[in-house]
């Protein structure tokens, strides 16, 4: 039944509240849905492009550079009405997973396979919960394996292309785990897979020092986040996304609050699910955009088309020079930063139906300019 009301469902009309109003109201330290990662396959990235929120013609888009290509390329999935965000995830090789999260009269989040960098997707069924709201609220291990979370806050997975959802827990059910016990667990915010393929999930400790990263094994959850140094180790934590970095995976941590607060990059060592950390960033106020992967590397875009990049464990952050001045009125989702073919990060900006990506000179040592403009149809007009 819910697979024959997906086709009429998708393509539904009239609207409530979309995520990129969510993304307005949310804390100053909440990245917005657009981000970046990089994957066998090349690197995607999402973010949102069209018009007013308000009027429904806000639609958001996935983009490839597939691996050794020097341009990026449109690669949504057909069929459903993107307005509520798109979660896109990378099983392995120049394979794609991406979910729909719900919008207007979509109550669930249709989820579609590409086993070509997003040049072909088919229908893969369906999340009957939908989808949350976070950057990594969908998570795939190299065996093509799901980890979903979901607006009700519970972990769903699926263990194959074409296979049912199961639930594994929820975000109580983690909570009051002896590991979520020893944390304090308030919320979750991102999902990924050990590089062993066993499920993870993260979110935000009450207990001070606490990284909250957990594992699922057989004897239930453990906690499995990097231990902090001791300058840090009595402020919260919130772990804000996470990405799969090589055969390892890499953390985004919020470390502290208000003026105060600071960025730190982890990566696991792929064994005995130790980490490695990057120098803390002080944020000083700054309002935090959004976050991209590049293998070992991370960038993260502030507020006034600010960034900074980090180039792997034990490194300082990096300044990049301001973006151009256009971004700081973009609506939130609507920048990110990509992966460049030649090291370092790209910016990618949305405006109406056209892409820009914005390159470093001089090495990454320069100032910004544009590289490639794509055209994007956007439907105007059918979402409202």
């Amino acid at each position: 039944m819910a697979v024959a009301c997906l086709a009429a469902a998708v393509l539904a009309g009239c609207g409530t509240k979309s995520a990129t109003q969510a993304a307005h109201s949310a804390s100053s330290v909440t990245p917005a849905l657009a981000t970046s990662a990089e994957y066998p396959g090349g690197t995607w990235a999402v973010l949102v492009m069209g018009g007013s929120s308000a009027e429904n013609n806000d639609f958001w888009q996935v983009f490839v550079r597939p691996a050794k290509a020097a341009a990026w390329q449109l690669a949504t999935p057909p069929g459903a009405a993107s307005n509520g965000g798109i979660a896109v995830a990378a099983p392995g090789g120049p394979s794609l997973a991406a979910a729909v999260r719900p919008s207007q009269k979509l109550a669930f989040s249709p989820l579609s396979l590409s086993p070509d960098n997003g040049a072909r997707w088919a229908q893969d069924g369906l999340l009957d919960s939908p989808l949350a709201g976070s950057p990594d609220a969908l998570a795939a291990a190299p065996d093509g394996a799901l980890i979903a979370l979901t607006k009700a806050s519970d972990i769903e997975v699926s263990a194959h292309s074409g296979a049912g959802w199961t639930r594994l827990a929820s975000e109580r059910s983690v909570a009051a785990s002896a590991a979520g016990r020893g944390c304090r667990l308030t919320g979750l915010t991102a999902t990924a897979y050990s590089p062993s393929g066993a499920p993870l999930v993260a979110g935000t400790c009450a207990r001070a020092g606490r990284v909250g990263i957990f594992e699922s094994g057989a004897g239930g959850w453990s906690a499995v986040g990097p231990v902090l140094p001791g300058t840090l180790a009595r402020q919260p934590v919130e772990v804000l996304e996470m990405a799969r970095s090589g055969s390892a995976d890499a953390a985004l941590l919020l470390v502290g609050s208000g003026r105060a607060a600071s960025l730190l990059c982890a990566w696991s060592s792929g064994a005995g699910n130790r980490w490695s950390l990057s120098a803390p960033y002080r944020l000083g106020g700054s309002r935090l955009r959004s976050a991209a992967f590049a293998g070992d590397a991370a960038g993260v875009l502030l507020d006034g088309g600010r960034a900074i990049s980090v180039a792997g464990p034990g490194a300082a952050w990096r300044v990049l020079p301001t973006l151009p001045s256009p971004v700081s009125s973009l609506p939130a989702g609507g920048v990110t930063l990509g992966a460049d073919p030649a090291g370092g990060f790209q910016a990618l900006t949305g405006r109406g139906g056209q892409l820009s990506v914005w390159t470093q000179a001089s090495g990454g040592r320069g100032g910004w300019h544009r590289s490639q403009v794509v055209k994007v149809a956007i439907p105007y007009g059918s979402s409202g």
